[in-house]
């Protein structure tokens, strides 16, 4: 690749301590090695009667891959990233930073889907708060010449993985847990910019210009 070109993409970032504690939360729900579990199967299918656990319900994701991936900026040259970050700055300096909690979770959003999601709403119960922060985001690279997809933006993040031998009893289970998890909102005041590869590149905060 040719030097000084990054490629870069952006993300809400969770708390840790709220990914560790939803990471517990999954584990915390994970049956014991031998203990018989009901066998009825994601589709309904039912076995003769209980077996022993096989292998994990669900697999954990790693806390540092629950985020709320925003917009994928491409390859782009190292004075056309700085703009971006500049573009960025600008067109959230005045937005107020939405404080965020977790409301329930959700599964198999469709067919392909194999996640277990945290779903993410306003603090007042409402999601538009961090919706219209991710429009800011991408309204403000297209005077750039970079157009995406405003639709993309989805106000939830996976925490686990649902493998083979997930029934369908553990996966309500989780759900209702989820359902009932209480945590501290917390601020999305920062977008995180990440170099693919390398981790975090730049941070904006939302609301900077603001009294």
């Amino acid at each position: 690749m040719h030097h000084g070109v990054v490629h870069l993409h952006a993300e809400f970032v969770p708390p840790p301590e709220l990914r560790q504690a939803l990471g517990g939360l999954v584990r915390g729900l994970e049956p014991a090695v031998d203990e018989p579990v009901a066998r009825r199967g994601l589709l309904g299918r039912r076995t003769a009667g209980p077996a022993a656990v096989a292998g994990p319900q669900l697999v954990v994701e790693d806390v540092e891959r629950m985020v709320l991936p925003i917009t994928d900026f491409g390859y782009l040259a190292s004075t056309d990233a700085h703009r971006v970050v500049d573009a960025l700055d600008a067109a959230l300096a005045d937005l107020p930073a939405p404080r965020v909690r977790v409301g329930g979770g959700a599964a198999l959003v469709d067919e392909a889907d194999r996640c277990i999601w945290a779903e993410l709403t306003d603090a007042d119960g409402d999601s538009g708060g961090l919706r219209e922060v991710a429009q800011r985001v991408v309204s403000a690279i297209e005077p750039l010449g970079l157009f995406r997809d405003r639709r993309q933006f989805k106000t939830r993040f996976a925490i686990a993985t649902i493998t083979d031998d997930t029934t369908l009893e553990h996966l309500e289970a989780v759900l209702a847990a989820l359902e009932s998890f209480d945590a501290e909102p917390w601020l999305a005041d920062e977008i995180v910019v990440l170099q693919r590869g390398s981790g975090p590149w730049r941070s904006v905060t939302v609301g900077s210009g603001r009294s």
